[in-house]
């Protein structure tokens, strides 16, 4: 039997923040995080697979998905999403929680990790490919890739939806599989809608906020990475997708990736075949090592208890 699935809002200081529910909310609470201009919805094929003992909140991030967006005018930054997801755990009165994080919402994780510590239970990184590193040399070009390039198109990053361009739906949905070409056109239809509005005569407009393609997070070097994401205790497992590791995405950060580098013995990784929407298009392939974690934690992950 499927999970009870229900859809509402939780009010932060800015505006809403709209989740997807799954399950029992006296089960122990997992919280999942959405990618880069994408929505909670994403993880519906994933939650089918897992364990029907929890409860599983999935949270659309501020100017994504159906949540309304942070105020206009400045970046935004990880440390911006972190506080929403504090605003989603205080509203349900989580002590702790485990976290699950597809690519960004991967990356938000971790750092939810560093900025909360002692409130997750485990953490889950699903094609953690946003992890990078800057190296000093580096530094200057990194803050003109990112500072300068919003200023110079600070009214674009701006745009409100109402004044946005308009989009035949069937060029916005070829244009999305184009870029996504994994998902079935039952699950591209579901992400589109989720991230647009109609605007009459078969057209749709965009909703996300445009200022999420140049999000932030810190400028740490590769030694200051190494430092706070392998120093802790929390349990992680991360899940990366064969095709981001053959394109080499993890390249500057792949001791990350590397079990023995963490000195707590905490971290456990598994590759799975498939792009990085394959916990969408074949979330079978995901839902054995989540389910095995998030019941058995790093002990089922090594003694591969049955589940």
């Amino acid at each position: 039997m499927d999970l009870l699935e229900n859809e509402w809002y939780i009010q932060a200081p800015w505006g809403r923040i709209a989740i997807i529910a799954w399950g029992n909310c006296y089960d122990p609470p997992v919280l999942l995080c959405h990618g880069s201009v994408d929505s909670a919805i994403g993880f519906r094929p994933l939650i089918s697979k897992l364990p029907k003992n929890f409860y599983y909140i999935g949270v659309d991030l501020p100017g994504n998905g159906k949540s309304d967006r942070l105020p206009p005018g400045l970046m935004i930054s990880v440390s911006d999403m972190a506080y929403a997801i504090n605003v989603v755990a205080r509203h349900f009165r989580w002590k702790k929680f485990t976290f699950i994080g597809h690519s960004f919402g991967a990356f938000l994780g971790q750092h939810f990790n560093l900025f909360y510590p002692g409130r997750l239970n485990k953490l889950i990184n699903l094609d953690p490919i946003n992890f990078f590193a800057i190296p000093p040399q580096d530094f200057a070009r990194w803050y003109h890739s990112r500072f300068t390039d919003f200023y110079k198109n600070y009214e674009k990053f701006n745009t409100p939806v109402k004044d946005g361009p308009k989009v035949k739906w069937t060029e916005a949905l070829q244009s999305l599989r184009s870029n996504r070409p994994s998902l079935s056109e039952e699950q591209a239809t579901a992400v589109l809608n989720r991230l647009s509005e109609p605007a009459g005569d078969g057209y749709i407009r965009y909703t996300y906020d445009l200022r999420i393609k140049l999000m932030h997070g810190p400028a740490f070097s590769p030694e200051h990475v190494k430092k706070l994401f392998t120093s802790h205790d929390t349990p992680i497992l991360t899940v990366a997708c064969q095709n981001s590791i053959d394109k080499e995405l993890f390249r500057n950060t792949a001791f990350l990736l590397d079990e023995a580098e963490y000195p707590s013995n905490n971290f456990r990784f598994r590759s799975v075949v498939g792009d990085h929407d394959v916990h969408i298009s074949n979330p079978e392939r995901v839902a054995v090592y989540v389910s095995q974690f998030l019941l058995y934690g790093l002990e089922g992950m090594d003694n591969k208890a049955k589940l």
